[in-house]
C-alpha cells in the first residue's frame, strides 16, 4: 500500500490501482487557500493521472462559497476525477459532498455512511466505464 500524508489530506492506495482513499483531518475548515492545497496535494499523489476517489469528509466543519466554486469546478478540484464516493457523517460533510453531486449531470457523484457501500460503488463505476 502506497500512502502519503499531507498536512490537510492523507491519501493512500493499493499499488497500480486507480482507486484513491483520501481522508481530512479533524475539525477541517476549507476555504480557497485550503481547497486549492487539499487538489494540489490529490494531483501530486496521483501523479497527475485519471483516477476514482474514495474520500472521508465526516471531519469537514466548515467550507466557504469560494472554496464551494474552486472544488466544483472540472479544471480544478474535478480535475481527473472519474468518479467519487463520499462518506458523509454529519451535515456539513453531507453538504461538502452535494458540492459535488450536484454540480455536473455528467461527473459520477454519490455519498455513502460507511467506506464498504462507498467502496462497492466505486468498483461498479469503474466497471462500467471499461
Amino acid at each position: 500500500m502506497r500512502k502519503e500524508i499531507y498536512p490537510l489530506v492523507t491519501c493512500f492506495t493499493e499499488e497500480h490501482s486507480d482507486i484513491i482513499f483520501a481522508e481530512f483531518p479533524g475539525n477541517l475548515k476549507i476555504d480557497l487557500d485550503v481547497a486549492r492545497e487539499i487538489v494540489a496535494n490529490r494531483l501530486d499523489f496521483t501523479k497527475n493521472t485519471k483516477h476514482y476517489v474514495i474520500l472521508d469528509a465526516s471531519n469537514v466543519r466548515e467550507i466557504t462559497p469560494e472554496a464551494k466554486d474552486y472544488m466544483k469546478r472540472p479544471d480544478t478540484g474535478q480535475k481527473n476525477i472519474l468518479g467519487i464516493a463520499f462518506i458523509a457523517t454529519n451535515p456539513l460533510s453531507t453538504l461538502f459532498a452535494n458540492i459535488f453531486i450536484k454540480t455536473q449531470k455528467n461527473f459520477q457523484a454519490k455519498f455513502f455512511s460507511n467506506k464498504v457501500d462507498a467502496f462497492d460503488w466505486i468498483i461498479e463505476q469503474r466497471r462500467k466505464n471499461k
